[in-house]
């Protein structure tokens, strides 16, 4: 029941009317007082969290090693198959931008060469 619920609230969310949304939440906790069953509703909202984080992890995400950067990687990661809106930036990465989309890594910064070269060195 608390996967049904979940996955009717997703779907009314993705209208992106938030009347629509306001009121299918109003009667679905209507609906669950109604059935003695309030005890569903944190249950319900946790696995809305899980729904929302897991949309979080695999949304695609371009990261560079600087603001310059940005434009060139993103209009690359597209190329690529990787669209994204925006690029941060992360410090860890040398040179280069790195765009990941669900199971998808595109990476064409310079710490992932550093990094093979230092294994071959060191093997």
């Amino acid at each position: 029941m608390i996967d049904t619920y979940t996955r009717l609230l997703e779907a009314v969310a993705e209208t992106g009317d938030k009347a629509v949304a306001d009121a299918a939440v109003t009667k679905l906790i209507v609906h669950l007082k109604s059935m003695g069953r309030m005890n569903m509703l944190p249950k319900i909202a946790r696995e809305l969290k899980k729904v929302a984080a897991r949309r979080h992890a695999l949304r695609a995400r371009v990261e560079v090693a600087s603001e310059s950067e940005e434009a060139a990687a993103l209009r690359a990661a597209a190329a690529s198959g990787i669209v994204a809106g925006r690029a941060c930036v992360n410090p860890a990465l040398i040179r280069g931008w790195r765009a990941q989309s669900g199971g998808t890594l595109v990476d064409r910064s310079a710490k992932r060469a550093l990094i093979n070269i230092y294994q071959r060195v060191t093997a």
